[in-house]
């Protein structure tokens, strides 16, 4: 080979390098900021979760229950005195 082929074949070699390097870090780049929304929108499911919970925790109190019974169902709060029940 002569010298001028073992130069271009050098300067094909160093062209590649440099453009997979290249490449590579525009990669790590990209995949860096996919984790980055990732966390982020892990982090409003979370959030949102959490709100739910509360929610569903309120949904299911007594004194929602109550005041369900109350105004929607037309219930009236019995003392425990008045309140018979059948003999098993």
């Amino acid at each position: 080979m002569s010298r001028s082929a073992l130069i271009f074949l050098a300067l094909v070699v160093f062209a590649g390098l440099t453009l997979w390097y290249i490449w590579q870090g525009w990669h790590i780049t990209y995949l860096s900021s996919k984790v980055i929304a990732s966390r982020l929108e892990r982090d409003e499911l979370l959030a949102q979760r959490d709100r739910l919970k509360l929610e569903v925790i309120r949904a299911w109190s007594l004194e929602n229950i109550e005041r369900i019974a109350k105004e929607r169902l037309g219930m009236k709060k019995v003392p425990p005195k008045t309140l018979q029940l059948p003999p098993p």
